[in-house]
């Protein structure tokens, strides 16, 4: 602690904080200055026009000269401010002068106090001594911001004026002078009181203006992050995507080729740890496709005892083997939305609610209620504290797995969720509590109409045809020599023909003839796309090829591009069930003639 009565110091920062504060008020009083300076040449006229038939001579004119010239030098002030004053140094100057032209206004009024008090006629005393005291007390709105100025005015205008009604030397006189002083007194204190707010007033307005900006570097930091963290899971997925999409093809080769071998278990385990590992990169690209606004809506009309029988069939059985009662109970109903997000966002809270709960039952519910149907996922799991019930909706936060347990996820479905439920319209709540379990609830509008039997594929489905088609010709542009090694294995095992290039003018160079289907990657070497290089070959050999984008990217103005080619889009890892239903279905037609 520091010794009584040591004086405290002031940090740089601080004397630049104050210096900042007396600036302003200083650019403050010349912008009142300048609509109150060619009013003060009136005070002086009027008093000079009262007094003139008592105290008319050349007293009264030299008078009134001087008590005009102070106001004329306050103006050539005022008009000089902008060009005068750069910095807190040449701003106090500046006041300074002010001040000076203040003293010398209240010299020619104190002046007027001592020569022009007309002892046969209180009115004109009244009206002299009331200018007086009214111009020290009006001033003062001016002044707050520099009390010097006010002082250099009152004291000598009030204290001549004081003296000499003292000096006349009646009781009256006496006592005016005296109450003349106590006014002084009184004004002193007033002015302090002003200054003191005038300032605070502005070191409040200041400290906003610096909240303001510190927010607003908070907020472009926090935006710089976020888009620091998109960039670089693209990167990092895309580099990852790659090989595991090459490994996912030939731990598939390798199951075909082991089937009924000893080999055959190893190579299911090893399918089951890419399976694993493909999941977790796909939750990541959920989220980077939402941020990127790649997933459109395909609203219409959807019977949700058909696509919460599906789920039913796929949630029971794990609920069940947990020894966990299972319901699902609700009217036929249909409702508006987009059947394929609207199961993702379900298989997510099924998911989260069959994971979390080791006793009792987990639910899905739903009843129609005005026009709106509300569907309810509840468990009787181990809850979520209120403090949380924000933070489980943010990526990679999962309250109950700390020790980040991969079979427990990732960390993203509450965020896919959140998000595909603003994507949708469909307002989203939470109720929950620690032991008492949780309840997700979603409010869909209902629908009149009936929906048709088939509702619209997921974005990504593909048509599966009946067998491969043999000895097919497949045209496979990728830039990764693992990849193309990998297709080549596995689409050889699958009995196509199979040629391989790495861009497109080597595709060009290595096509004798049309092919049946072309799978792309999306990026190429030297900045070239997928979607160009099948542009190229159809131009070449025709555009009734098929064609399939596949890519590694997540970045969203990456998956945007892709999306916007027209072209089917697969994302690395592809499923090799998926990849071969869109050769079958791309195959069962005859190849194209040459262009």
């Amino acid at each position: 602690m520091a010794a009584e009565g040591t004086p405290q110091t002031t940090t740089p920062a601080q004397a630049q904080a104050q210096a900042a504060i007396e600036q302003e008020a200083i650019r403050r009083m010349q912008a009142v200055l300048v609509g109150a300076v060619p009013l003060m040449p009136t005070l002086p006229l009027v008093a000079a026009g009262a007094l003139w038939n008592r105290c008319g001579g050349w007293q009264l004119g030299a008078w009134l000269l001087a008590a005009l010239l102070a106001p004329g030098l306050r103006y050539l002030l005022v008009r000089r401010y902008a060009a005068s004053v750069t910095d807190h140094a040449s701003a106090v100057r500046w006041a300074n002068e002010v001040t000076v032209s203040a003293l010398l206004d209240g010299v020619a009024w104190g002046v007027a106090g001592m020569l022009f008090l007309v002892h046969d006629s209180p009115a004109l005393q009244m009206l002299l001594i009331t200018m007086v005291v009214g111009t020290s007390t009006g001033s003062i709105f001016v002044t707050s911001f520099w009390p010097r100025s006010e002082f250099a005015f009152a004291v000598p205008s009030v204290g001549l004026t004081a003296v000499a009604l003292a000096l006349q030397g009646s009781e009256g006189g006496v006592g005016m002078g005296v109450g003349l002083v106590f006014f002084l007194g009184i004004l002193y204190r007033i002015m302090g009181q002003a200054h003191g707010m005038t300032m605070e007033t502005i070191r409040l307005q200041f400290e906003k203006i610096a909240l303001a900006e510190s927010l607003q570097q908070q907020k472009e930091l926090a935006e710089q992050a976020s888009l620091a963290k998109t960039h670089f899971l693209a990167a990092a997925s895309h580099d990852l995507r790659q090989p595991l999409h090459a490994l996912g093809l030939f731990v598939t080769a390798l199951q075909q080729r082991a089937g009924g071998s000893g080999l055959e278990a190893l190579a299911g385990r090893i399918a089951g740890s890419v399976g694993a590992l493909e999941g977790l990169l796909n939750a990541l690209l959920d989220v980077s496709r939402l941020d990127a606004g790649v997933l459109q809506p395909q609203r219409g009309p959807v019977a949700l005892h058909g696509l919460l029988d599906r789920l039913a069939a796929e949630f029971a059985p794990l609920a069940q083997a947990k020894g966990l009662a299972w319901r699902c109970e609700g009217p036929p109903t249909v409702v508006e939305s987009d059947p394929v997000l609207l199961e993702t966002m379900l298989r997510n809270l099924l998911s989260n609610a069959v994971r979390y709960t080791h006793a009792g039952e987990v639910a899905l519910l739903w009843y129609t209620q005005e026009g709106t149907t509300v569907l309810q996922v509840r468990d009787t799991g181990v809850g979520i504290a209120p403090e949380h019930h924000r933070t489980v909706f943010r990526e990679f936060v999962q309250l109950h797995n700390p020790e980040r347990d991969r079979s427990k996820g990732l960390g993203l479905g509450l965020a896919v969720v959140e998000r595909l439920g603003k994507l949708l319209g469909h307002a989203l709540t939470l109720r929950s509590a620690p032991g008492r379990g949780t309840t997700f609830t979603l409010a869909l509008p209902a629908h009149a109409a009936m929906p048709s039997a088939a509702g619209p594929l997921p974005s990504e489905a593909l048509p599966e045809a009946s067998a491969d088609v043999a000895g097919a010709h497949i045209l496979v542009i990728d830039d990764e020599a693992g990849v193309r090694d990998a297709m080549a294995l596995l689409l050889g095992d699958w009995g196509y023909q199979v040629t391989l290039a790495s861009s497109a003018s080597e595709a060009l160079a290595r096509l004798t003839h049309p092919p049946h289907a072309i799978v792309a990657d999306y990026r190429l070497r030297d900045e070239r796309t997928g979607a160009e290089a099948i542009a190229q070959v159809r131009g070449a050999w025709g555009n009734a090829i098929a064609a399939l984008i596949v890519t590694g990217d997540t970045a969203p103005d990456r998956l945007r591009e892709a999306s916007a080619s027209g072209y089917p889009v697969l994302h690395k890892p592809v499923p090799a069930a998926r990849l071969r239903a869109f050769l079958r279905q791309a195959t069962r037609r005859p190849a194209p003639e040459a262009a």
